[in-house]
């Protein structure tokens, strides 16, 4: 697998996931040892960043009128 390098200014994060608990706190241990801050996500917490990443995706930029959206939910 090749690396790519991406200059971005900033904060920067890395989201890892892994095959099970044990590369997962290997990876935890070897993270606090090189000094560099981790953090454990809930399930819930993936779920809200699989979605926020969905909704990048389709967003279009447009925008609809309130009165169109209340046409479309008064049909069903």
């Amino acid at each position: 697998m090749g690396t790519v390098k991406k200059r971005v200014k900033g904060r920067q994060a890395l989201l890892i996931s892994t095959e099970n608990q044990e590369e997962m706190f290997f990876l935890e241990a070897l993270l606090k040892k090189l000094g560099i801050k981790s953090k454990l996500l809930t399930d819930e917490e993936r779920e809200d960043f699989g979605l926020g990443l969905l909704m990048k995706e389709v967003d279009t930029g447009k925008t609809v009128s309130y009165e169109k959206v209340m046409k479309k939910l008064k049909r069903k």
